[in-house]
């Protein structure tokens, strides 16, 4: 476990603002007069391949723990230097593990087991048993006990603060596809027996939902997520499917009060077009999953996921806020945050289209904590991948502290305010963030060379970065453009200054007046100031796109359209097109190719070359590096003339993201040289960086070169918002 970690690429003068602002937050003298005014990223860990879900950490704040469903196992990880955590290794718990949580003195990590079935064997649902409460030393993190819980399908569980109890949420999700269940789930507490865990005993709370206003399915609760109070005197309890929360008295173990989470209405963007835009009005049924309670017990804070159909109702209203809120004990909302965040995502590039049509950025995991004297709620987004804090000392106008990229999907969140620091969970790509509170603005977790970007506000969107090019005689000044999750196609403008990128305007393209839509993953210049963009072709059945070198003028206007000769464009893979570069004079085009055509050797792919003059189609042999994990691949991503006539080329694999940090290795630039070679040769190639390993680059899609005099300017892919875009700058050696 924890093959490395990955740090951000920060400043190196921000560690000495970090200790000077934990100085201030927590020390003897100033203590209570310091406020967070920001969070920055500390250190990005990668768990080895695995995932990393639900995260607890020690009293002490020095040990982690986390859930891996994939490997049935619960993990450990010393934070004790939260900028270089180490493993502690794994425990194997014969389930799937849903949540883990420490106990207040340290003893025990206790974790609910799901309880599997074997399709292999013949299983089904209805053959599942029920979950179980596993208990783990923390000392020997060896398993010392277990209890079966009452109930099938457990989920979210939480500690009394005194260490007395746990809380376990018995889901039961039988059938999603089919609600109602013909079972439904409850509410166990566990009472701790600190001697013989095996001996706990588990009572089990059933969920009524018989009257309650707003209710979706009242024969089928399936509670969701638990919270005790601060106090530890009661227990919040959301019922996800059913947009409800319950109230529950934890001394007798009885329900106080079930009130609706209600609707959350905003404008939003609800088509899956390509095109960002949240002008489109939505009501929503909040569906909460996560909740938490202030820290003086007064209120609630949900975050407002969703989980049924969209249209289960036939009513119109949607599912999930796309927010989060803040309610009393009482049920009445004090805040709902609207469309605010996603506003926000969208600013940042963050925004994920391709889920209009469901629930946006999908807000799911949540906490709240107290830094000193200051309530701060800490909010995630799954399919955005990010999470925001912010200040909620008053409770009816909460204000924004940080909007933080996180690995992909966080899932869960954890403050440790002791330590100063914020930990996400990130599940898709299985890794684990840690950022710093502080008592500098945001601003200053950036730097000129890993600067944070934005656009100049919500009406003007960005995403998918899959080309960079420098705007003549202005080295502050890039022509971006994106790949086909943003439509119809455009070229941005993007300008530096200091810490801050900021996306200024954006040049629909357009073919004989009408828009186009193009899988752009490149862009060049000529001498005259036109555009060369290519767009990857797809043959997959249903798309038959080509791939296409594109001239464009510099209204965006596209003037021609030059595809491969027929026999080429048989033989490639949907795997085209990646990047494009010209000669100095202008005179002859080069595209990089993404993947092998059908029929040249294994491991090498083509550098095609269009001379402009004899309208003729040239190409070259590029040999790729094969360190890469098993059953993945390795390709081209963007071509760029350097100021000596040389080309760069970005290579890299398919690994990061979805398919793990752990598994990234190649993500490297090489240097080529045309100036002798005759067509057909095989290249030879020069590394000049690997981003892996010198700017620890665990983010799939380095797709984004651009060549300037002092440096090289890098940009990811986000796939179309579902992480965010990181832009890097490596100066000439």
């Amino acid at each position: 476990m924890g093959k490395f970690p990955v740090h951000f690429p920060i400043p190196t003068w921000f560690a000495s603002v970090s200790l000077f602002s934990t100085a201030l937050l927590f020390g003897t003298a100033g203590a209570a007069d310091a406020q967070v005014r920001s969070f920055a990223p500390l250190n990005r860990y990668v768990v080895g391949g695995a995932v990393a879900e639900i995260i607890d950490a020690s009293p002490d704040g020095n040990t982690l723990v986390f859930t891996n469903s994939s490997d049935q196992q619960i993990g450990f990880i010393d934070i004790t230097d939260p900028a270089n955590p180490q493993s502690l290794g794994t425990v194997e718990v014969a389930g799937e593990p849903t949540s883990v949580a420490i106990t207040p003195d340290g003893k025990y990590a206790i974790a609910t087991v799901l309880f599997l079935i074997d399709e292999d064997a013949g299983q089904t649902i209805a053959d599942q048993q029920p979950g179980t409460l596993v208990f783990i030393d923390l000392a020997t993190r060896k398993v010392t006990g277990q209890v079966q819980l009452l109930g099938i399908g457990p989920d979210s569980a939480d500690i009394s603060p005194d260490g007395s109890k746990v809380i376990v949420a018995i889901e039961d999700e039988e059938d999603t596809d089919n609600l109602p269940g013909s079972r439904p789930g409850s509410i166990n507490f566990v009472t701790i027996n600190e001697d013989n865990p095996s001996e706990s005993t588990v009572t089990a709370v059933d969920i009524d939902l018989a009257g309650i206003e707003g209710v979706n399915y009242v024969e089928d609760p399936q509670p969701e997520f638990v919270k005790f109070s601060p106090d530890g005197s009661t227990a919040a309890v959301t019922i996800q499917e059913n947009n409800a929360i319950a109230l529950i008295d934890v001394a007798s173990e009885q329900i106080i009060r079930i009130f609706s989470a209600g609707t959350s209405s905003q404008f939003a963007d609800r088509t899956e077009d390509g095109e960002i835009s949240l002008t489109e009005e939505f009501k929503g049924r909040r569906e909460p999953d996560a909740i938490a309670f202030t820290p003086d017990g007064q209120h609630l804070v949900t975050v407002n996921e969703g989980d049924t159909e969209l249209e289960s109702f036939g009513d119109n209203i949607g599912s999930g806020g796309r927010s989060w809120t803040i309610f009393d004990l009482e049920g009445n909302v004090v805040y709902d945050s609207g469309s605010s965040v996603e506003e926000l995502a969208v600013t940042r590039g963050q925004y994920p289209d391709d889920r209009s049509e469901d629930r946006g950025i999908e807000m799911e995991g949540g906490t709240v904590a107290e830094f000193g004297e200051q309530p701060i709620a800490f909010v995630t987004s799954e399919r955005g991948s990010f999470v925001v804090a912010y200040d909620i000392s008053n409770v009816e106008k909460p204000e924004l502290i940080s909007f933080l990229p996180t690995g992909l999907a966080p899932e869960g969140v954890l403050a440790i305010p002791e330590r100063n620091l914020l930990l996400t969970s990130n599940e898709d790509d299985g890794t684990i963030d840690f950022f710093q509170a502080s008592t500098e603005p945001a601003e200053s977790a950036y730097s000129p060379t890993a600067p944070q970007i934005t656009s100049t506000g919500a009406d003007l969107p960005f995403s998918a970065i899959s080309g960079l090019y420098q705007v003549p005689n202005d080295p502050n000044a890039f022509y971006a453009v994106p790949d086909s999750a943003v439509s119809p196609s455009r070229i941005y403008r993007i300008e530096m200054e200091g810490s801050s990128a900021t996306v200024v305007s954006a040049l629909p393209l357009t073919k004989n007046g009408e828009s186009v839509r193009y899988d752009l993953e490149g862009i060049a210049l000529q001498p005259s100031g036109d555009f060369w963009v290519v767009s990857e072709g797809d043959d997959r059945e249903g798309q038959e796109a080509p791939n296409l070198l594109s001239h464009v003028n510099s209204r965006g206007e596209v003037q021609q359209e030059i595809p491969l000769p027929e026999a080429a464009s048989g033989a490639i893979t949907r795997f085209g097109f990646e990047g494009v570069a010209t000669n100095a004079e202008g005179t002859k085009v080069y595209v990089a190719i993404q993947r092998e055509f059908e029929g040249d050797p294994e491991n090498t792919v083509r550098i095609a070359e269009y001379d402009l003059e004899n309208q003729t189609w040239n190409y070259y042999f590029y040999p790729l590096d094969t360190d890469n994990v098993e059953d993945s691949w390795v390709g081209l991503s963007e071509i760029a003339r350097d100021t000596d006539g040389s080309f760069l080329i970005v290579e890299r694999d398919n690994q990061g993201g979805e398919n793990g940090a752990a598994n990234a290795r190649i993500k490297r630039i090489y240097r080529v040289s045309l100036a002798n070679a005759e067509p057909g040769a095989t290249l030879e190639k020069t590394l000049v960086l690997d981003l892996l390993s010198d700017y620890r680059w665990i983010e799939e899609k380095i797709e984004s070169l651009a060549v300037t005099n002092q440096g090289y300017w890098f940009a990811s892919d986000n796939d179309g918002g579902i992480n965010y875009t990181r832009l890097l700058f490596v100066p000439r050696q």
